[in-house]
């Protein structure tokens, strides 16, 4: 009877604790799913890289969990509306710095020091240097 009594609360606990774990892990593929599409989203309105002349521009994208942009989107400041990327810049960085706060410490992310890259028009496409 004694053996029930420690095994119970060991059972409990495991099965508390396992059944939380599954939840992340369902919460953490759900959020990288959405934060995937929010990229996706960016990325392609941004795509058209087309330029003339200084159209080049480069903007900070994410939320590293230890500080900083987790990377830049290079666009043509001709084929899209700024103010419009931003929005989906702001939402994507948003989301990411959320997902930092709520998965600190349970997300695989590396942590690099980004240097913003050098842009310019070359052929007719804003290139990285």
């Amino acid at each position: 009877m004694k053996v029930f009594r420690i095994i119970y609360p060991i059972l409990a606990f495991v099965l508390f604790f396992s059944c939380e774990n599954k939840d992340v892990v369902a919460d953490l593929e759900a959020d990288n799913s959405k934060l995937s599409q929010l990229y996706a989203e960016m990325e392609t309105y941004a795509q058209n890289r087309a330029c003339v002349g200084d159209d080049c521009k480069v903007m900070e994208i994410g939320a590293q969990a230890c500080g900083g942009p987790s990377g830049f989107l290079i666009y043509s400041l001709s084929k899209v509306d700024e103010k419009v990327l931003i929005e989906k810049v702001k939402a994507y960085t948003d989301f990411q710095r959320k997902m930092n706060i709520k998965y600190k410490g349970k997300r695989d992310e590396p942590c690099a020091l980004l240097l913003v890259p050098n842009v310019d028009c070359v052929n007719g496409l804003c290139t990285a240097k």
